[in-house]
C-alpha cells in the first residue's frame, strides 16, 4: 500500500552549524573500534601490542555481511577497552593509540575503467557501510546479478540540527555524482536521482549546474518537513512506487550522500572508510560545527574543536544521533561510530513533567507507518511478543514523531524501539536454535 506521509514542519535549527564549512578534527589521540555491535560480532586481526597502517584491515565482520572494519589512524594497537559506544552501551573496543603519521596501508592508484565487479569488490574491501545512520554493509546492496533500474541518493537531512549532508554537497558536489555514477554502474542503472529539500536552495543550484551535462541523473524536490527523508517516503516520492520490504523489490537503490561520496574514494582512491564528516550543535555548544573526523574518536575529543559548553550550563541532554531518532548519553565520553552523523547538546531549560496516556490516538494518526505505538507500548510492557508480532512492531523506522506529538510528554518511541529490539533478537534465537 503507498503510504501517503503527511510529516510535520519543524523548527529545524540547521541556521547554528548551516554556514559553517567543514573543519578538520583528524589528529585524536586514540580511536576505538567496537568488537561487537548488537548482534554483529567482529573478528580481531591484529593482537594487542601490534604496529597498524592508517587504513589497515583491523577486525572482520564474519556473516553473511562479512565486510573488513579498517583502522582510521596510523600507531599501534595498545588495548582493548570496555567503552561507552554511541548506543549508550559499554561494550569491549580495539583501542588504537595515534601515533600522528598517517602512514597509509593503501596506495592510491586512479583507475575509473572498473567493471561492476570491481567496483563492488573494492567497495567491500574498503568497507564502506551506509553513513545516513542504518551502517549497513554497501556492497551488499548492490550484489543481486538483476539490475537495478534508478540508483537515488538520499540527501533530504530532514531532521533537526543536522547540517552535515548539506555542506558535504557543497564541498563534494563533483565526488558526489561520480560516486553516483559508480553505483549506476555497479548496479546495472541507467538512471540515477539526487533527492533533496527544496529549501536547500544552494545545494540545488549547485547541483543543477553539476548535472548540466548529465541526461541520466535528475534532481527531485522534497517538501520541507520531518520525516520525508525517510527511505520509503523517498521512493515512493521519486518513482509513484511503493514495496514491502527493500527498495530493490521495484528496481531501486538507495545511498546517502556520504556513502556515495565514500564509494568515490574507494573506487578512485582505493581508501577505506576512515573518515566521515558529522554535525555537532545544540544551543549548549559554544561554536556548532560540521567537522571531518576520524571515525572511532570519542565525542569528548572533538568538544575544544567547538569552543565546548557554554558558560555556566547546568545540566544538557547529549543524543547522538538526531534529537527525534538519536540517543540520549549518559556523558560525553562515547565513540563517534560510521553510523552517527550529528550529535546535539539540548538545554535542559525547562521541566518535563510527564502525564498518564490520555489516548487521544495523535501518535497513530502521525505514524509514518501507520502504527499504533500505545499498544506496542501495552504489549512490550507485560511481554507479549505474539502482540508486539501482530501489531507489525518491527515496521518501526524510530522516527521519533509519536513522542515530539504526545501532549502527555510520554517518551512512546523509546518503549516502542525496545519491543522493536526485543522481538528482533527472539528473531535472531530462534534461527540460531534452528541450526
Amino acid at each position: 500500500m503507498f503510504l501517503k506521509v503527511h510529516g510535520v514542519k519543524l523548527h529545524g535549527k540547521k541556521r547554528l552549524s548551516i554556514k559553517s564549512p567543514i573543519e578538520n578534527a583528524l589528529n585524536p589521540s586514540c580511536v576505538y573500534f567496537p568488537l561487537e555491535d548488537g548482534l554483529i560480532k567482529y573478528k580481531k586481526i591484529l593482537e594487542v601490542g601490534t604496529r597498524v597502517l592508517m587504513g589497515q584491515p583491523i577486525l572482520y565482520r564474519e556473516d553473511r555481511y562479512a565486510h573488513p572494519v579498517c583502522s582510521s589512524v596510523s600507531g599501534t594497537v595498545s588495548d582493548i577497552k570496555k567503552m561507552l559506544d554511541c548506543n549508550g552501551k559499554i561494550v569491549e573496543m580495539l583501542e588504537i593509540t595515534n601515533d600522528g603519521k598517517d602512514e597509509p596501508y593503501y596506495s592510491t592508484s586512479i583507475n575509473t575503467e572498473l567493471t561492476r565487479d570491481e567496483i563492488i569488490n573494492k567497495v567491500k574491501n574498503a568497507g564502506v557501510v551506509g553513513l545516513g545512520g542504518a551502517g549497513f554493509p554497501t556492497y551488499v546492496k548492490y550484489l543481486p546479478k538483476q539490475k537495478a533500474n534508478l540508483i537515488i541518493i538520499n540527501a533530504a537531512e530532514c531532521e533537526p540540527y543536522i547540517t552535515c549532508d548539506f555542506v558535504s554537497i557543497l564541498e563534494n558536489a563533483k565526488k558526489l555524482i561520480r560516486g553516483l555514477k559508480y553505483i549506476m554502474k555497479a548496479n546495472g542503472a541507467k538512471k540515477g536521482c539526487i533527492a533533496v529539500k527544496k529549501a536547500k536552495v544552494e545545494a540545488v543550484a549547485l547541483l543543477n549546474e553539476e548535472l548540466k551535462d548529465e541526461p541520466n541523473i535528475s534532481i527531485y524536490l522534497l517538501k520541507d518537513k520531518y520525516p520525508v527523508g525517510w527511505e520509503k517516503h523517498v521512493v515512493e516520492r521519486v518513482t509513484k512506487k511503493t514495496y514491502a520490504q527493500l527498495p530493490r523489490e521495484i528496481g531501486v537503490v538507495v545511498n546517502n550522500v556520504q556513502t556515495a561520496i565514500a564509494v568515490c574514494e574507494a573506487v578512485e582512491e582505493n581508501k577505506p572508510l576512515i573518515e566521515k564528516v558529522i554535525t555537532i550543535s545544540g544551543e549548549g555548544i559554544k561554536q556548532p560545527k560540521n567537522l571531518r573526523i576520524k571515525i572511532g574518536t570519542k565525542f569528548s575529543a572533538l568538544l575544544e574543536k567547538c569552543g565546548g559548553y557554554i558558560e555556566n550550563l547546568d545540566e544538557a541532554y547529549v543524543i547522538a544521533g538526531g534529537p527525534l531518532s538519536g540517543k540520549s548519553m549518559p556523558n560525553d565520553d562515547f565513540v563517534i561510530s560510521s553510523s552517527i552523523n550529528n550529535v546535539v547538546v539540548l538545554l535542559k531549560s525547562e521541566t518535563v513533567i510527564t502525564l498518564n496516556c490520555i489516548g487521544c490516538g495523535k501518535c497513530a494518526d502521525i505514524c509514518p507507518v501507520k502504527l499504533t505505538p500505545t499498544l506496542i507500548k501495552k504489549a512490550y510492557e507485560k511481554n507479549k511478543l505474539s502482540t508486539l508480532e501482530a501489531l507489525n512492531t518491527t515496521k518501526c523506522v524510530r522516527c521519533g514523531l509519536c513522542s515530539y506529538i504526545c501532549p502527555s510528554r510520554v517518551d512512546v518511541s523509546e518503549t516502542v524501539g525496545l519491543a522493536k529490539d526485543l522481538l528482533l533478537v527472539a528473531k535472531e534465537v530462534k534461527k540460531t536454535e534452528k541450526k
